[in-house]
């Protein structure tokens, strides 16, 4: 027994989400700069797990692990986070998930994936970031569909129109998707699973802006065809967080289709007035100014 150390990433929202022959699914987007880290402190003389009241959800998946494992005695749970709440960027999610592990690591308990899954959407519909790159995921039932690897070389320009959703309540709507959508689920699917093979970042981010567009029945939002309009300019996609507040533009950094928009973009995003989000793959240098966006 010893303090226990757990991460988890969280995401910019996802590739693809909907229904594929009838199962639900999301094609995930990790971002690296986003994590969540946990910390927890066994001590046998408790009997429960002690923790701030915002980590109600973190808590519960580190009881339930508790009580599979057979573990006795309790401790105490810290959480450090710079994933933005209610944005749909998995900002729960990474702390079950980051927790389970610093519990696993606490324990010394060899912990898989499908285990973290199980108890993650136990408690709510989760992304499938327990996994390692791009997966497609069945959020509420918990289940790995495919395993794509890792993303080619990609940015993401992105916004936040405010506001927060509850994803619980959102996934329990029912969405106003046509026969055709559910064909264009398919089809995203299928274009992002032949992108993600040949590490064609073109094929991704138009597998994205499918899904994004259909999405606008479910979860409209403000300036989708003002970001829509620049990722064209950018050679780039659409992507949103499905159940969330934010979207942007996902592009290939090693073009120079960005430089000859970033004014453009820049005076759109302090235009709109929103807070900005700004993820480069292994920090390449896109020319952008340094305070024009915000880095997580």
């Amino acid at each position: 027994m010893q303090i226990g150390y757990g991460t988890c990433n969280g995401t910019f929202g996802e590739l693809v989400q909907g229904v594929l022959n009838h199962q639900p699914f999301l094609v995930t987007l990790p971002v690296p700069l986003l994590k969540s880290k946990a910390t927890f402190i066994p001590d046998p003389t408790k009997s429960n797990i002690i923790a701030q009241p915002s980590q109600t959800k973190a808590v519960m998946a580190c009881k339930r692990m508790f009580k599979l494992f057979n573990l006795s005695g309790g401790g105490y749970l810290h959480l450090c986070s710079n994933i933005p709440r209610g944005k749909g960027m998995a900002s729960s999610s990474a702390d079950i998930v980051a927790s389970m592990r610093a519990v696993a690591h606490s324990y010394s308990i060899p912990l898989s994936h499908d285990v973290i899954s199980n108890i993650a959407t136990e408690i709510e519909p989760t992304d499938g970031i327990m996994y390692e790159g791009v997966v497609a995921y069945d959020y509420i039932n918990g289940k790995l569909i495919d395993s794509f690897g890792y993303l080619p070389p990609f940015g993401i320009i992105g916004i936040d129109i405010g506001g927060s959703i509850d994803t619980i309540q959102f996934n329990k709507r029912r969405k106003p998707f046509s026969e055709h959508d559910h064909q264009t689920f398919i089809h995203a699917f299928h274009v992002i699973k032949e992108g993600m093979k040949k590490k064609d970042l073109a094929l991704i981010c138009q597998a994205s802006t499918m899904s994004a567009k259909v999405n606008e029945k479910a979860l409209p939002k403000r300036y989708f065809k003002e970001i829509e309009r620049l990722a064209a300019l950018c050679e780039g996609g659409v992507v949103v967080a499905h159940s969330g507040t934010i979207l942007g533009i996902l592009f290939d950094p090693t073009k120079l289709t960005l430089e000859k928009n970033r004014l453009e973009i820049e005076e759109f995003i302090q235009q709109t007035k929103t807070t900005p989000f700004y993820y480069c793959h292994k920090n390449l240098n896109l020319g952008l100014k340094p305070n024009s966006f915000m880095r997580c």
